[in-house]
């Protein structure tokens, strides 16, 4: 959480001592060292959704994906400010947050015109409808942020994207390096 000009680490604790705090510089250091030592390619949300400096240094950096949810909140305004700015390099595109499939196309659309990676995701709760994943594979989003599969409406998901692989046969392939 930020406050003022520092992020709070320890906002959660239940017993709060306020010892936990880092400047948005202290934290870009610290982002960049967990990428280095434990090979993270993707961090969702790194700063405040106003800590816009923040947001293009670290993204300046091509440490890993930094991806904006928060931060652009699938707002056209936002994610033409953040492309402009690059201030990201991913879109998180939510579709509980769109009124539309039409404006959710536009936004992936969005994305890749600014060489962004697009990752779909779900919400908590969400059914055991398919609809993200045909959606991932029809619009040619190389990401799904779906959870761990442990729950019945996760591993529908994930399954549907296995029945796609197997019915597109050798037509697909894995991307690697290349997912975005």
């Amino acid at each position: 959480i930020c406050l003022g000009t520092k992020y709070d680490l320890d906002y959660k604790s239940p017993d709060k001592s306020g010892q936990i705090f880092k400047s948005g510089d202290d934290l870009v250091s610290m982002y960049k060292e967990l990428c280095q030592a434990y090979n993270i390619v993707s961090i969702e949300d790194p700063f405040d959704k106003e800590d816009w400096e923040r947001f293009k240094h670290f993204s300046s950096l091509g440490i890993c994906q930094v991806v904006g949810d928060a931060l652009l909140m699938s707002d056209p305004k936002r994610i033409e400010r953040a492309a402009r700015e690059a201030a990201c390099d991913a879109l998180l595109l939510k579709m509980n947050e769109l009124g539309t499939v039409t404006e959710a196309i536009e936004r992936a659309k969005a994305a890749k015109e600014a060489k962004w990676g697009v990752a779909i995701s779900e919400r908590s709760g969400e059914s055991e409808d398919c609809f993200s994943a045909d959606f991932a594979v029809g619009v040619g989003i190389g990401q799904i942020k779906a959870g761990a599969p442990c729950h019945g409406e996760r591993i529908a998901k994930y399954n549907q994207l296995l029945r796609i692989e197997e019915e597109l046969g050798e037509d697909v392939f894995f991307m690697g390096e290349e997912w975005r």
